[in-house]
């Protein structure tokens, strides 16, 4: 049986996926493969739904795809620090 390498799973998805996800710039590319694999793999590369799916999962994104996206203006450090400080407050409210 052939055996495929994960690592080209995901440059074959990049390379076929369309004119939009290009909009990615590479971290977002390179640091939140993983992330939109584990939670928005559903949803197409470019899209609002992917947008909001990404939104909905910020607390479950790993630190690296966080900063990526701030570094490339997806999302805003304010809204990052905002979301934080909430969800701290929830965790202290229990």
């Amino acid at each position: 049986m052939l055996r495929v390498c994960p690592v080209a799973i995901v440059l074959a998805a990049w390379l076929l996926a369309p004119a939009s996800a290009m909009a990615y710039g590479p971290k977002v590319r390179k640091f939140c493969a993983n992330d939109y694999f584990d939670h928005c793999h559903l949803h197409r590369l470019g899209t609002p739904e992917l947008r909001a799916c990404m939104r909905k999962a910020g607390a479950k994104l790993t630190p690296s795809c966080v900063n990526a996206l701030v570094a490339e203006g997806e999302v805003s450090a304010a809204e990052v620090a905002q979301r934080r400080a909430a969800a701290a407050a929830a965790a202290a409210g229990k």
